[in-house]
């Protein structure tokens, strides 16, 4: 029997039509949520941010706006992978801005996607299920048309899924995130291992999160990684000191229980050694592998996503069919700058062009 499979790989142009800022936008859009509410953030974490810029990255003011979080994390992440100091920052000093950064991008998208429009994600989230239901009563090992490769960490498209699951197979599917997962709420029983429900005969839904997600935050002792559905629990860490509840029981409460995120931050120096990014990039690999079609909705293929450039290099299939979904002008620089990038990247395959944007797309090439 022939099977195909379609696999989607969503960068942040997926999420920018319901309200989520580029990448190239997030530290402006750190500066206009504390001008237009000076008491979001915790106090101080603002005019500290401020200091790193200008006294350790020598920024003047007016060019805050324009950093890029290339050149906050990378420095970062070299000092920390080699224990050494920066500038004029120690070491315990670097962990600390990398995690003060971590908190204000979390908290700046959570202020920008409380209330966001995303009917686009829930329509794109109905075909998804729709696809991942067939899977159901053990039909799992004949049926796998669909996957979600994102390198957002905004759970937009995750509620929306878990939403519909909730409602329509209760207790018989799941989001799989593909790694090891617990409930950050120990009451809740929704939150499962994908092979968990597929051995009672429901289904999973692979959303596979390439860079972390703000649902999550990780143990660095048994790293096991906790999921909070609908909550942005990756920022808690920088106010609440919350330590794994497996470890307390079995070890004891201590301070190497505290749990932490695990995001992957911009950066040339990314960390993928992690026991759970290990199990997430496998899968991914096993995904495109398998893919028939893949379709890239808002992912520009970054030089700096070195490891997604090498894996899709490395593992899509000859006769591939290749989308790719962006926005705007066919004659523009930049979407002429697109198309010979991805045209040079994949070679002699077949390239379909959309340049209406994600939610365009979505109504008018996927049936829910």
């Amino acid at each position: 029997m022939k099977r195909n499979k379609t696999v989607y790989i969503l960068g942040a142009g997926f999420s920018i039509e319901a309200g989520a800022p580029s990448q190239e936008k997030l530290v402006s859009k750190i500066f206009e949520v504390n001008e237009s509410d000076p008491n979001f953030f915790q106090v101080g974490t603002i005019s500290t941010f401020e200091k790193f810029l200008s006294e350790s990255l020598l920024l003047k003011d007016s060019q805050f706006n324009s950093v890029a979080l290339e050149d906050i994390f990378t420095p970062l992440d070299k000092c920390l992978q080699e224990n050494i100091s920066f500038r004029n920052l120690t070491l315990k000093n670097v962990f600390e801005t990398r995690e003060l950064v971590y908190y204000l991008i979390g908290k700046t998208l959570q202020k920008l996607l409380y209330d966001s429009s995303k009917d686009y994600i829930d329509h794109f989230a109905n075909e998804i299920v729709q696809k991942c239901s067939l899977r159901i009563s053990g039909n799992y090992s004949e049926i796998d048309s669909v996957s979600v490769l994102s390198a957002n960490w905004d759970i937009l498209l995750d509620n929306s899924i878990k939403n519909i699951l909730d409602r329509d197979f209760y207790n018989m599917a799941v989001v799989d995130y593909c790694c090891h997962i617990s409930s950050y709420n120990k009451d809740d029983e929704s939150v499962k291992p994908g092979l968990e429900i597929l051995g009672k005969g429901g289904f999973n839904a692979k959303i596979i999160k390439l860079h972390g997600s703000l649902n999550w935050l990780q143990c660095p002792r048994c790293s096991r990684v906790y999921v909070d559905f609908n909550n942005k629990i990756a920022i808690n860490q920088y106010h609440l000191q919350e330590t794994c509840r497996h470890c307390d029981k079995n070890y004891n409460k201590t301070d190497s229980n505290i749990l932490t995120s695990n995001l992957i931050m911009p950066t040339y120096f990314k960390n993928l050694g992690n026991a759970q990014y290990r199990m997430i990039w496998k899968a991914a690999e096993t995904e495109i592998s398998e893919a028939t079609k893949i379709v890239f909705i808002g992912y520009s293929l970054p030089f700096a996503d070195f490891e997604m450039r090498q894996l899709l290099s490395r593992m899509t299939r000859n006769n591939a069919k290749i989308e790719v979904v962006d926005y705007g002008n066919p004659e523009s620089e930049y979407i002429k700058g697109q198309i010979k990038k991805f045209e040079t990247f994949f070679g002699s395959r077949k390239i379909d062009w959309y340049f209406k944007g994600a939610s365009h797309y979505i109504y008018n090439n996927i049936e829910a």
